[in-house]
């Protein structure tokens, strides 16, 4: 039986004209010169000085078009950003409210309507599709939207708003591998990007976490007597799994009462 959630808001900024593919490019941390029409992929928009401005999906709809999602109420700033560089550039931007269904498994997407952007989902290992559109339709069961939560703590990625933070620092997101390109050459912020990196990363990171104890948002982790990090969020039952930030160096810990917490890359599902 395919899983599906129709009940998901999303912004999205719709990037059109003839220099679309080359101010993108020049902007965001991801290739987007090579990619080709219904080609999806995560990126981030960082400040000049390598801050986190927004993390999102950009999948390529048409030659000349890009359409960008991103969570609700993180738009506004991701439309301002795109803007303010923009100069005589020959791309037109253009910010509206969607509606997302995510499909897990194969299904019959002929039968969907109101469909603008069929784009795969980065979350690793899922084989997600996500259907978005002003208002899509599929005919096909559905979960709900705290289900879908509780499997996107178990098995997706983490957020901008939630565990990622606007003004953070994108190398201690653990989504390098995934959202920035380092081939590609300048774009804004590869400065702070390229020099963290090259010292080993972050401090901290975002790590999968699971644990048969309870776990909360907050929670102190710890490893031999030292806190080494927190939780961030986590699912409301056993197992408890989740993703908390934490030192990079530790793979094990211990939560409240002394539970064990197992940590993972995020990129890692089989915890």
């Amino acid at each position: 039986m395919n899983t599906v959630t129709e009940a998901m808001l999303r912004d999205v900024v719709v990037a059109e004209g003839a220099d679309a593919e080359f101010y993108l490019h020049g902007q965001i941390s991801q290739d987007v010169n090579d990619m080709t029409v219904g080609e999806s992929r995560l990126s981030f928009l960082l400040e000049p000085k390598g801050n986190i401005e927004s993390l999102f999906r950009i999948t390529r709809s048409k030659n000349e078009e890009y359409v960008l999602d991103t969570e609700v109420g993180h738009g506004e700033l991701l439309l301002s950003s795109l803007e303010r560089f923009k100069l005589r550039s020959k791309v037109q931007f253009t910010a509206s409210n969607w509606r997302m269904i995510s499909v897990l498994g194969p299904a019959d997407l002929s039968e969907a309507d109101g469909v603008e952007v069929v784009a795969s989902s980065p979350w690793p290992g899922a084989g997600y599709t996500d259907l978005l559109g002003v208002s899509p339709s599929l005919d096909s069961p559905r979960c709900s939207s705290e289900e879908y939560e509780q499997l996107r703590l178990a098995k997706g990625l983490p957020v901008i708003g939630r565990e990622v933070d606007v003004g953070g620092v994108p190398n201690e997101t653990d989504l390098l591998d995934i959202a920035v390109s380092f081939g590609k050459g300048c774009y804004r912020g590869q400065e702070l990007v390229e020099r963290i990196d090259s010292r080993s990363g972050g401090r901290r990171l975002i790590r999968r976490v699971r644990s048969e104890g309870a776990l909360a948002p907050s929670d102190e982790l710890e490893f031999e007597d030292t806190k080494v990090g927190e939780v961030l969020t986590v699912t409301n039952e056993a197992p408890y799994e989740g993703f908390a930030r934490l030192r990079a160096d530790v793979d094990l810990s211990v939560g409240p009462d002394g539970v064990p917490v197992t940590v993972a890359s995020i990129h890692d599902v089989a915890l």
